[in-house]
């Protein structure tokens, strides 16, 4: 132990230039961190001066009550559609016409059948059979794709193309 004791002595003027020169260094890295930090709070404060703070929670909170307000809309809208494509089911989808001649002595196609159906294919054939002295209409209805009385041949081809 003296043996160190010697030689810190005979050493002490350069450990303590070594430490005052660390002791330096140190130094000028704190002042450099201190400047540093002082930008950042600088910085910070100027984002968050006295009141905006409470601007900003003000802001979050009407962006909350924004988005509440349109989780409902589109809960109302998703309600809305499955209530529409319901309804949309029971409208005339599938549409299928065949002209024709229902007389010999009567030309230009003015006789026609007419089908009309919905998703389900449930419907109704409207024929018209025109003639010279007068023209009929008839109207049959259509379940699950069948006639519910039966079909003339241009009724069935009306239904065909309705069907495909």
């Amino acid at each position: 132990m003296g043996e160190v004791i010697n030689f810190l002595k005979s050493y002490d003027a350069y450990f303590l230039i070594g430490l005052s020169a660390l002791s330096l260094i140190l130094l000028v890295y704190c002042i450099s961190l201190s400047g540093k930090l002082a930008k950042l709070n600088k910085r910070k404060n100027a984002k968050l001066a006295e009141g905006c703070v409470g601007d900003i929670v003000d802001c979050l909170t009407d962006q909350s009550n924004t988005l509440t307000k349109l989780e409902a809309q589109f809960q109302e809208l998703c309600g809305s559609q499955s209530s529409l494509s319901c309804k949309l089911e029971n409208c005339t989808q599938n549409v299928g016409i065949v002209r024709f001649n229902a007389f010999e002595d009567v030309g230009g196609e003015q006789s026609f059948a007419l089908a009309m159906l919905d998703a389900k294919k449930d419907g109704v054939i409207i024929s018209s059979i025109y003639g010279r002295q007068d023209t009929r209409l008839y109207a049959k209805g259509i379940t699950a794709g069948e006639g519910e009385r039966a079909l003339s041949d241009e009724e069935r081809r009306a239904l065909q193309k309705a069907l495909s």
